[in-house]
């Protein structure tokens, strides 16, 4: 597979994937990779993806975080990128409930998926979020 965007016409499309364990962020790369015209990238260190996300945030549309990673949790790591590009969508996942009180007080979060996370539904929900924006030379897709 490859991506189909006209590398001449418009900037790449950047997606990242924010979780410690390993075996996971592999898993959820892997799925998200089926969606066409997006690059990926798979992160195990909350401080490696700012810092990929810092240089690179204007190619950035969706980065997806888990909640509960050594160094930073999910939600400072998605407070941060909101202060450095807002218009990013930020999502959320967590083997834990998150109090509603958190995601208002942070102000954050644009979506959450509670883990076990289906990759049906994750790849829905980043889909969903690309059929909604205006990129030029991706054709949208529907969920079946």
């Amino acid at each position: 597979m490859g991506t189909t965007l006209d590398k001449n016409s418009q900037s790449p499309v950047y997606v990242a994937v924010i979780d410690d364990e390993i075996d996971l962020v592999h898993l959820f790369k892997d799925a998200l990779s089926q969606i066409d015209g997006i690059e990926l990238f798979a992160f195990s260190d909350p401080n490696l993806a700012l810092e990929h996300f810092q240089i690179n945030h204007k190619h950035y549309k969706v980065v997806i975080s888990d909640y509960r990673m050594p160094g930073m949790t999910g939600i400072e790591l998605l407070s941060k990128i909101k202060n450095i590009e807002p218009t990013v969508i930020r999502i959320l996942i967590s083997a834990f409930e998150i109090q509603d009180g958190l995601f208002q007080e942070c102000n954050c979060v644009d979506r959450f998926l509670q883990k076990p996370v289906s990759m049906i539904k994750m790849i829905d929900e980043v889909e969903s979020i690309f059929n909604t924006m205006q990129i030029p030379n991706r054709k949208p897709t529907s969920s079946t």
